[in-house]
C-alpha cells in the first residue's frame, strides 16, 4: 500500500510498470537464446505463467480515494476489461467491509484519544 499525492503516485506507478515490462523482456530474452534455454523455458512455463498472473498490474487495478463519504476507486487510464473488473471487485469489497464508515470511526476514536491527552 502506498499513500501519496497523485504526482508521486503516478511516478511510482510508471516506474514500477516500466520495471515489470523490462524484467519480462529480459526473462523472455534469456529463455530464447538457444535450444537449451528454450527447453528450460518450456519446463518453467507453468511457474512463469503463475508468476505473471500474480504480478499482473491489471489484477491490482484501482486506488481508493480517501477522505470522501463514499467509495471511489480511481482506475488506471489505460485499463482494459480485466483491469476494470478488478477495480469493480475492489469497490464491492470496500462496500462489504464498510470502509468509509470504519475509517471515519477510527479517525474519530483517534481524535477523541488525542483530546484526552
Amino acid at each position: 500500500v502506498v499513500v501519496c499525492d497523485g504526482f508521486v503516485g503516478n511516478v511510482a506507478l510508471k516506474t514500477s510498470e516500466g520495471l515489470a515490462e523490462m524484467i519480462g523482456f529480459f526473462v523472455k530474452d534469456a529463455f530464447s537464446r538457444n535450444l537449451f534455454t528454450k527447453l528450460t523455458g518450456l519446463v518453467a512455463m507453468p511457474v512463469l505463467k503463475a508468476f505473471r498472473q500474480r504480478i499482473d498490474p491489471r489484477r491490482h487495478n484501482g486506488a481508493s480515494l480517501l477522505g470522501l463519504k463514499g467509495i471511489v476507486i480511481k482506475s488506471h487510464g489505460g485499463a482494459d476489461v480485466i483491469a476494470f473488473y478488478f477495480a469493480i471487485r475492489e469497490a464491492a469489497a470496500e462496500v462489504k467491509k464498510n470502509v468509509p464508515e470504519r475509517i471515519s470511526e477510527h479517525l474519530a476514536s483517534m481524535l477523541s484519544e488525542s483530546e484526552t491527552v
